[in-house]
This record gives structure tokens, sequence and C-alpha cells, in this order.
């Protein structure tokens, strides 16, 4: 017992002592892809020393977690790495909840927060009974107690955590006693610094309790009752009549709104300006909102298949047609949607943001036609599985594809379309459009105005890339390196395009007397 509580510890000690190490002071990059293999390495010698061995789907959870880490230290673009920091965080919840059991693959949705909050729990309190369990005493050969062998963990770290600020104070006041003592002390130690070592001691010491609380929570879990995701998770209360008449209103009213998506947009732009808009007007209009009647509608699915019964065939029959028919109207209407934000995007372009809406109904619809399957074969209780598999697959989407090139080359391809070049925000691009931006400037098929256009892009991200260089190893990116040897290998390239100062005191490109600045800009719909 006494060398599992000290390996528990060394290794949440160790843990947490390299969090401080490599994002104190810096921002994050491949920092976060170090320490997500550290926790993992730690965990699995734990478990190795616990004679226990991990479910198959953690291995899987823990495979998602190296990647998803990786594309955080990979890209750029902000959406993704966003994404992707609180899909390792949720990661690594759901396989310390799951982590000898695997049953995050037969959770109900109210399990995954149940699940998460005894996580969350543990971190806050099972620490506290390792630290204070001693070695059990034994006795000697003429029958008295033996003395109890080791320290406590616990002890010890009170003792340093009691000790440390007295030393704190005493010190600052020999310090200014002596100037010699001021001296010999200030070569081992900043004495100014000295209230950041402090604040940076006190936080290891509560993240190492925390992670100790969360490791024997992994590894320690007493026989965790199989969770059966067909078992309501409260009795129904709900009449079927009341739930019915709920249901078929939002139908009556959905399948109205679907006529007129067929006669009119789904019908061409002929019938769009017979009703008197124009066909960019109308494709503007609504597109977001249809969104979120789609989310909606699927909470409210969600929210009536818990609180309806439906103790008869004849109830269970009708909720099903009703709920399969609302589900199929809200596939048209986000079919409605996708050709609103094509039509768009036809008319203005790609942005990050209507990149982010298109993939996001996409997986959308994949959600809502796994509904319409799991209510025909009577398994409701697998939506949250369903549910966790679309968010992965979205989150892994956008690293995947890599948002801002898919822009970018979107939006060159519509030169050939007859459409203006927007330098503005190709510049405002992140990295990982640069790779791109590179090989398309040196393409000598390409046409004069493009050429043109990357000639300045690529002239204001030489002079951006180099004021973001950091010579800190753990702010590591591996798209913005790979952009940053493009652009230092390739400089000479663009030379006919100087940054100078424009008359707005900006940095910017003159060509042919129109002034560009390098100044990006946010995010456009």
């Amino acid at each position: 017992m006494h060398n599992r509580k000290l390996w528990y510890g060394l290794a949440a000690l160790a843990a947490a002592w390299l969090f401080d190490f490599l994002f104190w002071g810096t921002n994050p990059g491949i920092s976060l892809l170090i320490w997500t293999a550290v926790l993992l390495l730690f965990g699995a010698l734990l478990t190795w020393g616990e004679k226990k061995k991990p479910s198959v789907w953690s291995l899987l959870v823990a495979v998602l977690l190296l990647g998803f880490a990786l594309l955080f230290g990979w890209r750029s673009e902000s959406l993704t790495r966003v994404v992707s920091f609180f899909m390792v965080l949720g990661g690594f919840f759901l396989l310390i909840a799951t982590y000898t059991t695997g049953f995050w693959t037969r959770f109900k949705l109210i399990d995954y927060v149940t699940e998460l909050g005894r996580a969350i729990w543990a971190g806050m309190s099972r620490g506290l009974g390792l630290l204070t369990q001693s070695e059990p005493a034994g006795v000697t050969q003429e029958g008295t107690p033996a003395p109890r062998k080791g320290r406590h963990l616990g002890s010890v770290l009170l003792g340093i955590a009691i000790a440390l600020p007295l030393l704190l104070i005493l010190g600052l006041l020999l310090t200014s006693a002596d100037p010699i003592f001021n001296d010999l002390l200030a070569r081992w130690l900043d004495l100014k610094n000295l209230p950041q070592y402090l604040f940076r001691f006190i936080y290891i010491v509560i993240g190492a309790y925390v992670l100790i609380g969360l490791y024997l929570h992994a590894l320690q879990r007493e026989n965790p009752t199989v969770p059966d995701p067909n078992q309501p998770s409260l009795a129904p209360f709900l009449g079927p009549i009341e739930g019915g008449i709920v249901l078929g209103a939002i139908d009556v009213l959905f399948v109205a709104f679907v006529i007129v998506q067929v006669r009119y947009l789904f019908g061409g732009a002929a019938n769009i300006s017979a009703a008197g808009y124009t066909y960019a007007d109308y494709a503007r209009k609504g597109f977001g909102e249809l969104v979120a009647v789609a989310v909606i509608s699927l909470l409210i699915y969600l929210v009536f298949n818990t609180i309806t019964k439906r103790e008869t065939t004849g109830a269970r029959v009708t909720f099903t047609v009703l709920s399969v028919l609302l589900i199929a109207n809200v596939l048209v209407i986000l079919a409605s949607s996708l050709m609103r934000l094509l039509m768009y995007e036809e008319a203005y372009g790609f942005s990050e943001l209507r990149t982010y809406t298109h993939l996001f109904i996409f997986w959308l619809a994949g959600l809502l036609l796994a509904s319409i399957v799991l209510e025909l074969v009577h398994k409701r209780g697998y939506f949250g599985l369903a549910l966790l598999v679309m968010v992965v697959g979205y989150s892994a989407t956008l690293g995947l594809i890599n948002v801002d090139r898919f822009v970018a080359q979107a939006n060159l391809d519509r030169v050939a379309q007859g459409h203006d070049l927007d330098l503005d925000y190709l510049t405002s691009l992140s990295d990982d459009a640069v790779p791109l931006y590179v090989q398309t400037y040196l393409d000598p098929a390409q046409p004069q105005v493009i050429h043109d256009g990357l000639g300045v892009v690529l002239a204001c991200r030489m002079v951006t890339i180099n004021n973001e260089i950091s010579s800190d190893w753990r702010a590591f990116r591996f798209g913005h390196a790979q952009a940053q040897q493009l652009l230092e290998a390739n400089h000479s390239a663009w030379s006919q395009y100087p940054v100078t100062q424009l008359p707005d005191g900006t940095q910017g490109v003159i060509l042919d007397g129109v002034s560009y600045s390098c100044s990006s800009y946010g995010m456009i719909d």
C-alpha cells in the first residue's frame, strides 16, 4: 500500500510540475501534445502497477486524445485549435470515467453528464483518502505494536506548504538586514519573483492533488454497474394525447414550410424572382435561423421522448410516426438551409464562418438520420453515443480538411469564374493557408490577377510571420513552422511587392496605385 501511495503521488506531482513547465508564460503549441502523452504514459504505468487492463474502447479514446492534441499543435486556425483543446479535455474525463470498463459506448445522454460530475468530484475528494491513509502497524515479537513504516505523503506536502511561506517571510527580512546575505541568496534565487514562485508551487501542489484523485477514480472504481441505454432516465409523466398534439402541431407547421421550400427555393430562381426577391437576397435570409430550428427541433424530440408515456402499442406507434415525420421534415429544412448557404457562397464566396456552418450541417444531418434509425429500432437510448460520434466527427473534420486552406482555394477558384479576388480576407487567414499561397503563386499557369494578388498577400505574410517568430519551443506549431520555412525559402520571388508604410500609418503594399493593408480584420459571415 505504501508503494502504491508513493507512485500515485510521484506520478501526479511530476505531471503537475510538467504542466507548469510546459505552459507557464507561453502560448500552448506542441506542449499540449507532450503533456497529453505524458499523462497517458503515467496512467499506463499505474495501470501496470495495479495489474489491471484498460478497456479496448478506452484505448480508442486514448488514440483520439493524441490525435486532437496533434491537431492543436499543427493548425493555426482559431476554431480548430479551440475545438481540439476541448476535445482533449473532454476526452480525458471520458477516459477517466470509463478507463477499465469502456462503458461510454452504452451511456445515455444524461450518463455523460453525471459521469463527468463524478470524475470532477473524484478529483476534488479522492486524493484526500490516499494522502491521509497510513501504513498499517504490525506487532513486534514481544507483542507490542510496531512503529508505522514510512511517512504520509500528505504530511510531507502539508509540511512543505507550511514551511514555504514562513521561509519566504523570514528570508525577506534577513536579506533586508544583511546586504552580503542578500547578494549570496540572489545568486541562487531571483528574489523579485519569489511571490510568483510561491503561487506556482501552490497550484502545482493543488494540481497534483487533483490528479491523484483522477488517477484513483480511473483505476480504483469498485464494480460500476453496467449501464442500460434503454432504461428511462426518469418516469414519463406526459400523456400520449398531449405529447401527440404537440408533435403533430409542429409537424403541420413544418410540412407547410416544406411546401413553400419545394415551390420557391427548390423550384429555382424564376419562382423566387416572381415573389419579389432576388436569388442572392433570398439565399441570404434565414440559413442561420433554419439551422437553429433544426437543433431546437431535435431537442424537442429528445424532451418528449423522455417525458411522454407510451404504455400501449397504439401510443408507441403514434409517437414513432410523429417523431419520424418531425425529424424527416427537419432534414428537409436542413437541406433548405444548405441550399441557401450554397447560394450565398456562390454569390459572395467562402469564409471561415460559412465553412464551419457548411460542415456542421452535414454532421447534424447525420445525427438526424441516426435519430430516425434509433427511433425505428427502439434503441433511443443510444442517442448519446450518436451525438458523441457527431461531435468527434465534426471536430476531426475541421482539423483534417484544413479550413483556411479550403477557404483560400475556394476563393481563388472563384476568380476563374469572373469574381474579384478579396486580398484583405486572404491576408487575414492563418498560416494554414500559406503553403497553398506559395504553391499557387509559383505556378506560371495562374492568371496575372492571382499572381499579383498572392504576391501582395505573401509579402505581407512575410512581415507578419517574422514578427510572430518565437524561440520558445513549447509554442511550436507544425503548420507555422512549415509556413515560415516556405516563406523564407521563396521570399525573393515576391520581392517586387515591397511592404511600405501606408498613408493611414499601417504597413501594406501599393499595387497599381491601390493600397492594400497588411493588417487583417476579423471574421466575416
